[in-house]
């Protein structure tokens, strides 16, 4: 199975017994996996708000986009306003796949306006991605991630929605911020490179700036809005409690080293860890309450889940029993 394959699944032209070893071919290859699931993003993404060529056929268009990215140039032009394009999209996206699901959804408006569509990628738990939208940014996208871009996106409209994490170089348009709307709060950017993670079960939004400047607005708290981030620093917002807090980066706990496959965390409270691990590995983590605010502080580093677990069985101590993605934590009854 190869790059071929790959297409030939995503424009549907697969019999029903090809396709049925294709997928059982992606169960047991991760590579192929991996690779499957960023080329069905760029397909979402080209057939949705592609242009023009959108008319040629569909699989000679994504492989025209494909080689276009890895030849660095790759791009996407804004909408046609040809529903064709939405239909052969839709057509695809619907189909039973594994790994991220990327979809289309319709927004209606009143009157004579032009609908809007939006491609939502989303990347599952144990999983990254990436992504390059039609002005040039790029974004590098964390496990179980949903980012929903609008038809309207161009080089003077960029704004999109996240939920989850993911790490953004936007392309510099000092004539068009770029805004990242998530749940409680959006960030304003002109040409950066930061992370945000904001996933909509964890209490915190927290962003960490590399380079260039952002600003947030649209936050409940109105102190948070018109602040800006500068470079090396982080910025924390609890949505509850709208306390927001600017600290340095600690460049030994980097919130992006996930990237790499890392996992680095600081004193952090073992459910909000838990989480992580549960993204970073696809498994499910029960735990008794009195273990939830224990603190760690360390890096998981190309470890498996049972090492990872088993680690900080000894440190606390702790029983942990494995059964499938499921993962329960209790206390010993006999510690002291």
């Amino acid at each position: 199975m190869d790059e071929t394959n790959i297409i030939q699944y995503l424009s549907n032209r697969m019999s029903d017994e090809e396709k049925e070893s294709f997928l059982s071919a992606i169960e047991q290859d991760t590579k192929l996996r991996k690779e499957f699931i960023r080329q069905k993003n760029l397909w979402a993404v080209s057939t949705s708000l592609g242009q023009g060529n959108a008319q040629k056929h569909d699989a000679d268009y994504f492989l025209y986009k494909l080689n276009a990215k890895k030849n660095e140039a790759f791009t996407i032009q804004r909408l046609s306003g040809r529903l064709a394009a939405f239909k052969v999209a839709a057509a695809v996206l619907f189909l039973a796949l594994i790994g991220s699901v990327a979809k289309l959804t319709m927004l209606h408006l009143a009157g004579n306006e032009t609908p809007v569509f939006y491609t939502e990628t989303y990347v599952p738990k144990g999983e990254k991605s990436e992504l390059t939208l039609p002005d040039g940014t790029h974004l590098y996208i964390n496990a179980d991630t949903r980012v929903e871009v609008p038809s309207t996106f161009s080089e003077t409209n960029r704004r999109l929605k996240i939920d989850g994490q993911a790490y953004f170089e936007v392309k510099h348009n000092s004539d068009s911020p770029f805004l990242v709307e998530t749940e409680s709060v959006n960030i304003e950017v002109l040409g950066t490179s930061f992370d945000v993670s904001c996933y909509k079960d964890d209490e915190m939004v927290t962003t960490m700036l590399d380079e260039g400047k952002i600003r947030f607005v649209g936050a409940n708290n109105n102190k948070v809005n018109g602040t800006f981030l500068k470079p090396g620093e982080t910025a924390y917002y609890h949505k509850s409690s709208g306390v927001f807090k600017i600290k340095a980066t600690d460049k030994g706990h980097n919130q992006a080293a996930w990237k790499e496959g890392k996992l680095k965390f600081k004193d952090m409270p073992f459910h909000v860890l838990a989480a992580k691990i549960e993204r970073l590995y696809n498994v499910e983590i029960t735990m008794d309450d009195a273990l939830k605010f224990q603190r760690y502080t360390g890096e998981i580093d190309d470890e498996t889940v049972r090492e990872v677990m088993n680690n900080f069985a000894i440190a606390t101590p702790f029983d942990v029993e494995f059964s499938g993605r499921k993962i329960y934590v209790k206390s010993k009854k006999n510690y002291q």
